[in-house]
């Protein structure tokens, strides 16, 4: 059997099958822990869905890649390569969309603060701007000018919608630091502004209201607040936009059996709002959606070795060689990650995994009925493709672990593991610490 095909057993819940087992042996004998790796088959048959279930409904369609999500070339230049276009939030993620080959014409920048030298950088390469706030636009039209270049800009809105999500990625409530609001008549003076600016050409609209949303309701209200205001730009300030981008964040399903929302619900429960709304408006924008962790969450897995088993008073701990410093989810999110043991059959116990970083904080796994593992025996996190390491830290001066990409039976390192050399790259020298 394939790399791919043990890989996905340890997806189903059957981290003992031999295929699992030589899997996982051979990427950790081969590459040392802890390490991500990515199924590529698996990004691919996202996108996929994506543009199945929009593209028969919307003729004019563009799907986006929001980089945040997992921002390795290798993995970004799969994801063009299904027909995708970036969305970024930073001149990092700009130049990573870049190196994977894509024009900046075609990249959409939504940072809510970006810097004169971001929005420079952004005009260099003719990225869209999605303007947060009227601050920006100023800056923003005062640089093309300075450059003596046109700015393509839309704006980013709070439409007020709440999408019942975790707070930390809830972006369309009120309350949120994202956008140009809706109400008080900001967003209108937001286009009315630009509108009469130098060097600035008005393109779209943009929301994106959370993250990890399960259910379609939200995006039907703000796909309402947006279109709505869509026809008052153009009867009230006679602006005709090319887009409206209803943004992501498709929920994907984090424990066994259960599900998220598929592209199919989110395209069903669009469309006939869209309908409604492109013949009240009398003209058909392009509808953009830009998805993240949908197309690469479920792809990724990170792996670390057991280094001890430790039994207290009050609880069993499976002490692994990675932390919230390797996978920051559980610690910062409270999020919850599915753990398979690799090669245990055992009856299961209720242990605690914990990370090798000095906080007490530093669980990755609470309260998991599992197969007691060994010291040497290997442990997967399932569900790690997006905000994995991309949020990853040496802190504690731990090098960053490597990246892996299996296609199929082949693997490749898309980003080779950290060295103790580089944690102090920028710093004054000093003696090396040899072997």
């Amino acid at each position: 059997m394939t790399l791919r095909e043990g890989l996905l057993l340890a997806r189903a819940g059957d981290a003992a099958h031999p295929a699992a087992v030589a899997a996982f042996t051979r990427l950790a004998a081969e590459h040392g822990t802890p390490f991500y790796v990515y199924d590529a088959e698996t990004i691919r048959e996202q996108a996929r869905s994506l543009l199945a279930a929009f593209g028969p409904r919307f003729p004019k369609l563009r799907v986006r890649y929001a980089l945040k999500a997992n921002t390795n070339v290798e993995i970004v230049r799969l994801v063009l390569s299904e027909g995708l276009a970036p969305e970024v939030v930073s001149e990092g993620e700009i130049r990573a969309a870049l190196r994977a080959g894509a024009k900046g014409s075609d990249v959409l920048f939504s940072s809510s603060s970006k810097s004169p030298s971001e929005i420079d950088f952004s005009l260099e390469h003719d990225v869209l701007l999605n303007v947060d706030n009227l601050d920006e636009l100023s800056q923003v039209s005062a640089a093309a000018v300075r450059r003596g270049t046109t700015a393509r800009i839309s704006f980013r809105i709070n439409p007020g919608v709440d999408p019942d999500t975790l707070h930390q990625i809830n972006t369309g409530c009120s309350e949120s630091k994202f956008g140009v609001h809706l109400d008080g008549g900001i967003a209108r003076k937001g286009y009315e502004t630009a509108k009469s600016l130098p060097n600035v050409v008005i393109a779209g609209i943009h929301c994106h209201i959370g993250s990890q949303i399960n259910d379609t309701v939200a995006y039907e209200e703000a796909a309402r607040k947006m279109l709505a205001f869509v026809r008052e730009l153009k009867e009230e300030l006679g602006i005709r936009l090319s887009f409206v981008d209803l943004g992501g964040g498709l929920g994907i399903p984090f424990r066994d059996g259960g599900t998220g929302m598929s592209p199919e619900e989110l395209a069903k429960a669009l469309q006939s709002i869209w309908k409604e709304e492109i013949s009240l408006l009398g003209y058909e924008p392009e509808l953009w959606i830009e998805p993240g962790r949908f197309l690469v969450a479920q792809s990724g897995l990170m792996v670390a070795r057991v280094n001890s088993v430790k039994t207290t008073p009050v609880k069993s701990f499976v002490n692994v060689d990675a932390g919230f410093n390797t996978l920051l989810r559980p610690a910062f999110y409270g999020a919850v990650h599915r753990v398979r043991v690799v090669g245990k059959t055992a009856a299961p116990m209720t242990l605690d995994v914990a990370g090798d970083v000095c906080e007490t904080g530093d669980i990755l796994a609470e309260g998991r009925l599992l197969p007691t593992p060994e010291a040497g025996d290997l442990v997967v996190f399932l569900d790690a493709g997006a905000y994995g390491f991309a949020m990853a830290s040496e802190y504690n001066a731990r090098p960053l672990p490597a990246e892996l990409l299996v296609d199929g039976d082949e693997v490749r390192v898309i980003r080779r593991r950290g060295t103790f050399e580089e944690l102090h790259r920028g710093e004054p020298g000093g003696a090396e610490v040899r072997p």
